[in-house]
């Protein structure tokens, strides 16, 4: 050892900080990836964005322009009793995979993956559309919805890679901006095609607009982004024994299988299964037992330090910040996905308005959030305002907006003007807060674990929104079962959970006693909801620090903290 090489030694010294990812891409392509990053600019920039924020409304618009459209495909192929399943199929799968594509891409690449997703989104989009009864339709869907997902996370993961840190807030903010339009524009769309053509449409279009997608991403990355285009391992990666020892099998299946049997009993108890119907109860305590195999393998791997990178690498489940980021998105994703499926719902029920005209009285909402997003940028990128400060007001506001919302009164079946300040200022919350969660990413995490951070941070916050969907589901059924069973017979209310649009078959009477009940059952679900939006400012506690970080750059380019 006396007699070694200094420049080794360094080199050594060096090589102990870095990831298993980092010490395998280096092995692999060293002359690539010790060079710096090259940002798409002018055209290709443009290119790369547009081709990014069309893929993610594709995606996104399936999971509901299918509830407007729904009702012309369970006619054709007479498949009532299976209907639930053509939306619950394509979003087991859109869940279950976001946090897998994240991973993946650190081993084989953003843009191969990227392309990949998108090809088969839009394949079986078009066998969705050519679907000849109702079991390949749920099977088509269910396929679709692993390529939706693939375009969900890899757009988040690579967004603060097409860009420098100065810049990444700002094309969050666009990015973020694509969800509220495709919750305004799914509902409209589906209703739109189902009334003036063929409900096969609705898929049909994916297929233009997934070409044009990957033509735009082709043509303005290198297979090696976010590094300097050179020898291409788009199929050496394919083939090497190296990458796929990299690959976490167990893990992965773990991490699905605890997303789908859990999104399964949420999306089906209460609707096709009674809560505590074995069905539901199994696919609970199942889901239990493979989260407790993840955590436990992705520990026992982690600690190991083989060649073989965990989907969830340990050492982030013991960052607090990590935690608190999780946390929030989690939190935060129930009022989210609540407020944005069970207030148009309120217009049409309570207030008896079309879906179209639902839809519009939602735009405070649904417009305020990306504007707020895109403050929330300005503020990171141009004030220098720390993340932390940014999203205790977020969270402030959210729980201010949700509070007043669920106290509407009841009693009045018109549209009141101040609920539309109610709106505004959800949506400014909503997007103050779920924007800057992915902002402050790269302040908690290293680069090398960017990708899965940010695809965790997406799954988890979907799950929220879907527990929330079902805890207001379950409690709107409750409140309308107990309250109308003292004027309305089994066969009445069996065929008002089942459809609002039942309520015009009553008397005129009774059907303003329903929409009382329907409105007091709405603020009950509001008002559950103000508790975790409570719980989701509760939860900042895991990131305050003092001073606390902002976003500035190094010397390298890179995002750093004081």
């Amino acid at each position: 050892m006396a007699n070694a090489d200094p420049v080794n030694l360094e080199m050594v010294n060096k090589n102990k900080n870095r990831t298993a990812t980092e010490m395998v891409n280096l092995e692999d392509n060293e002359p690539q990836q010790l060079k710096p990053k090259i940002y798409p600019k002018g055209w290709k920039l443009h290119a790369l964005t547009a081709g990014l924020c069309l893929s993610l409304l594709l995606s996104t618009l399936e999971t509901t322009i299918v509830s407007t459209s729904l009702v012309s495909m369970v006619n054709e192929f007479q498949g009532f009793g299976q209907a639930g399943w053509v939306a619950t199929a394509y979003f087991l799968t859109y869940t279950g995979f976001l946090v897998i594509y994240a991973k993946f891409s650190d081993i084989f690449g953003t843009k191969v993956l990227i392309l990949g997703a998108i090809t088969l989104f839009a394949v079986f989009s078009i066998a969705c559309g050519v679907s000849n009864n109702m079991l390949q339709l749920v099977i088509y869907r269910s396929i679709q919805g692993i390529g939706g997902s693939g375009i969900y996370s890899l757009v988040t993961v690579m967004t603060p890679l097409m860009v420098p840190p100065a810049k990444y807030p700002t094309y969050i903010a666009i990015i973020s901006s694509i969800f509220a339009i495709s919750s305004v524009l799914g509902p409209l769309l589906g209703g739109f095609i189902s009334d003036h053509t063929t409900w096969r449409w609705v898929f049909w279009l994916n297929g233009p607009g997934g070409a044009l997608a990957i033509f735009l991403i082709s043509i303005s990355i290198p297979f090696n982004f976010p590094y300097p285009a050179g020898p291409s391992r788009f199929f050496s990666t394919f083939v090497s024994q190296k990458a796929w020892s990299r690959v976490d099998f167990l893990g992965a299946f773990a991490s699905l299988a605890t997303s789908i049997l859990l999104v399964f009993a949420l999306e089906q108890a209460g609707v096709e299964h009674p809560w505590n119907s074995a069905a539901v109860i199994a696919s609970f305590v199942l889901s239990a037992v493979f989260w407790v195999v993840f955590v436990g393998w992705e520990r026992s791997l982690s600690n190991r330090g083989s060649i073989c990178e965990p989907i969830f690498p340990w050492r982030l489940a013991c960052n607090r910040f990590v935690l608190g980021l999780l946390l929030n998105a989690f939190l935060t994703g129930f009022p989210f996905m609540a407020a944005i499926i069970t207030i148009p719902q309120r217009f049409q029920v309570v207030n008896g308005t079309t879906a179209i005209n639902a839809g519009i009285r939602m735009l405070p909402l649904l417009l305020c959030s990306p504007i707020a997003t895109v403050v929330a940028s300005l503020l990171l990128s141009n004030l220098r305002v720390p993340p932390l400060y940014v999203l205790l007001v977020g969270c402030s506001v959210q729980t201010l907006g949700v509070g007043l919302f669920s106290s509407l009164d009841p009693s009045s079946l018109d549209v009141p003007s101040f609920q539309y300040v109610y709106q505004v200022i959800m949506g400014c919350g909503f997007g103050l807060s779920l924007s800057t969660v992915l902002m402050m990413v790269p302040l908690v995490v290293k680069h090398g674990d960017m990708a899965v951070t940010m695809g965790a941070a997406t799954q988890i916050r979907v799950l929220g929104g879907t527990i929330g969907l079902a805890i207001s589901s379950a409690l709107l059924s409750n409140h309308v079962t107990s309250q109308t069973a003292g004027f309305l017979t089994s066969a009445e209310q069996a065929a008002l959970l089942k459809t609002s649009q039942s309520i015009r078959q009553l008397s005129s009477e009774l059907q303003v006693s329903v929409r009382e009940i329907y409105a007091a059952g709405y603020n009950q679900q509001m008002r559950v909801m103000l508790y975790f939006c409570v719980a989701s400012l509760t939860s900042l506690v895991l990131l305050v620090e003092w001073p606390p970080r902002r976003l500035q750059t190094s010397d390298d380019g890179e995002i750093a903290v004081p």
